[in-house]
């Protein structure tokens, strides 16, 4: 069979004598393998076609998307920072300002080996190898080639040192960057504030909406109230780089915009005087323009050096800051309470006058102590003062007088006008962390330790002390109301604010006038309390304050009595008596008596105010030419 097929396909030719055999041609195998080509065809048009429609959806339909992403690889934006406004006083002087300083930074894609370059690097910016690594660590989200910082504001020691080594130090960086300047040293840090790098809270915050991981902010004071005006807008650099990250040229650069300069009503000159006269003591000064409560000086003491949070606080600086008895980081103008001691007897005798339980010429005689049952209160002179009226018992402050008006106040009275002249309550101030003193009654007492009021609870009440807290800015507020006729301000640190009057005392004006002789004569009189704070040519009203510390019965000479148990001393005053426009709260912590510790600090602070207000000699020289060339042409 298969024999006879062979034949059927075969056959045969003869070529030059020899016979040929010729395969007979197959037309289904042709058509088989026609068809395969056309199935590759087709296949190939598909891959074709397939390709084509990729193409479409990656350039056409999702092109800008990519050609993002592209540029994202290849296009960095590097964040430029502003430079951060300015603070001015009143008279438009630098306070704090910005100037350059140096960075010294990592970049990691540039280090092969981080914990090699670590330990040789700590040593000379003065660093331990682990406060390196936590900086790193805390920046591991940044891009390679950005420098993480590792030190703030170096010192020329430790940047000589740097770059001295540079070579050696492979991914090391330094870099100029604006920070905070003083030009007059750390002035009114506690007011200002200081500057420190975003935490992740504050990161949170819509205040912080310009910052990034890594920018100094506000922390406290000024810095943080007014973040938002002081920091600016950030600008940017465009780069491109390659694929190993180098830069290879810059495509586009944005100018941040600087911070808004911001103008305080502070006055250097007296802020200075205020600090210089607190320099060697623990305590705070508040000195306001009664006419409109502007802030004229704060200060506390100890203060800071504002600039060691931006570099970053040694573990030994951190330790002197936070030391439990002199406070330095406290702002005691606004967050220190103390018992206000005989400075509470302005309250006291208001509220005596204008609840006609005293008069002005009502008397009260003091042996040098006061019986209240079985209990003796003591007044400050032992021998006593005699037969006192409301003029001598302020002059000479004499306790005894006001135990009588306490007891026959009340309580409750005497805290309703202790309320009235701002006390126990904010001021208002717009600054973060101010504390509201205590203003104690009957009801608060009984809610707090389940125990009723006593009798000689309202005895130490009359003479500013027991459970009466006040800070130095509602003492300054206080003698600003009875300077300007019973307004009450907020206090307000910017130069451009409108006044903020929130209230008036409780009393008639009448009674303010009445006091006021015999505040003068706290300073003037013969047997005042502060001739310490007189200043010839000008006249001055005020009132000291003693505040205990510890009970009577643990009391021992002051030369014998260790710092901490001494008592605190204040004074209040304002000047000039006749139109008055500067009122000043001193506080002094365990400094003793009010006329010997804190009258001098008030008394330099005055002192200062009042040689601004004195013309200049050649405003005098100028006026005199005036005057005689009016004689002539008269």
């Amino acid at each position: 069979m298969k024999k006879s097929e062979d034949k059927k396909n075969n056959s045969k030719i003869k070529v030059f004598g020899t016979k040929i055999r010729l395969k007979r041609f197959d037309y289904k195998e042709l058509d088989q393998r026609l068809r395969l080509v056309t199935y590759a065809r087709l296949f190939l048009f598909l891959c074709f076609l397939l390709i084509c429609t990729r193409l479409w959806y990656l350039q056409i339909l999702k092109g800008n998307q990519f050609k993002a992403l592209s540029e994202k690889n290849s296009i960095k934006y590097i964040r430029l920072q502003p430079y951060r406004g300015n603070i001015l006083d009143c008279s438009g002087r630098l306070i704090a300002g910005v100037e350059p300083s140096f960075n010294i930074g990592i970049v990691l894609k540039d280090v092969k080996n981080v914990e090699w370059l670590i330990e040789r690097l700590a040593p000379l910016l003065q660093l331990s190898p682990t406060d390196i690594r936590m900086k790193l660590v805390a920046s591991k989200n940044q891009p390679s080639y950005l420098p993480i910082i590792v030190r703030r504001d170096a010192t020329w020691e430790e940047l000589s040192k740097v770059e001295a080594r540079l070579f050696e130090l492979p991914g090391v960086v330094v870099e100029v960057a604006p920070s905070r300047q003083y030009p007059f040293g750390p002035v009114a840090p506690h007011l200002l504030g200081y500057l420190g790098e975003v935490s992740l809270e504050q990161l949170r915050q819509k205040k912080f909406a310009n910052s990034r991981p890594g920018d100094l902010v506000g922390k406290s004071g000024i810095e943080l109230r007014h973040q938002e005006e002081l920091s600016g807008i950030s600008g940017y650099k465009m780069i491109e780089i390659d694929a190993r990250g180098r830069l290879v040229k810059v495509l586009k650069i944005k100018k941040p915009q600087p911070g808004k300069d911001i103008q305080l009503s502070l006055n250097l000159d007296i802020q200075l005087a205020a600090e210089e006269a607190l320099s060697d003591k623990v305590g705070a000064v508040v000195a306001l323009d009664p006419r409109n409560g502007k802030i004229l000086a704060m200060a506390s003491s100890p203060k800071f050096d504002p600039k060691i949070f931006a570099r970053g606080v040694t573990k030994d600086e951190w330790k002197e800051l936070n030391n439990p008895l002199l406070t330095p980081l406290v702002n005691k103008a606004i967050q220190g309470q103390y018992s206000p001691g005989s400075t509470f007897k302005i309250v006291m005798a208001s509220a005596g006058l204008n609840e006609h339980v005293i008069s002005p010429s009502s008397t009260f005689f003091c042996n040098g102590s006061f019986k209240l049952g079985r209990r003796r209160f003591r007044c400050w002179k032992k021998g006593g003062h005699g037969q006192t009226n409301l003029y001598k018992a302020l002059v000479q402050s004499c306790d005894v007088y006001f135990y009588n008006i306490g007891l026959k106040l009340g309580v409750d009275r005497i805290s309703k006008y202790a309320k009235g002249f701002g006390l126990g309550e904010k001021t208002g101030i717009d600054i973060k962390g101010e504390k509201s003193g205590l203003v104690p009654t009957r009801k608060w007492k009984l809610r707090r330790f389940k125990e009723p009021w006593q009798k000689g609870e309202t005895v130490n009440y009359s003479i500013g002390q027991g459970f009466l807290l006040v800070t130095p800015i509602q003492l300054a507020r206080l003698i600003s109301a009875v300077a300007n006729g019973g307004k009450l301000f907020r206090p307000e640190y910017l130069l451009n604010t409108e006044p903020n009057l929130q209230g008036i005392v409780p009393v008639k004006s009448w009674i303010l006038r009445t006091i006021i002789p015999a505040l003068k004569g706290v300073i003037s009189d013969k047997h005042g309390t502060a001739r310490k704070c007189r200043i010839e040519g000008l006249e001055i009203a005020g009132k000291t304050g003693t505040a205990q510390v510890i009970k009577q019965k643990k009391r021992r000479e002051d030369e014998k009595m260790a710092w901490r148990y001494k008592d605190h001393a204040l004074f209040v005053a304002f000047a000039p008596v006749k139109n008055p426009k500067i009122a000043v709260a001193v506080v002094i912590e365990h400094g003793g008596h009010g006329g010997s510790a804190a009258a001098p600090v008030a008394r330099a602070v005055i002192d200062r105010w009042f040689k601004l207000q004195m013309p200049k000699p050649s405003t005098i020289i100028e006026q005199t030419a005036q005057k005689e060339k009016a004689k002539v042409h008269g």
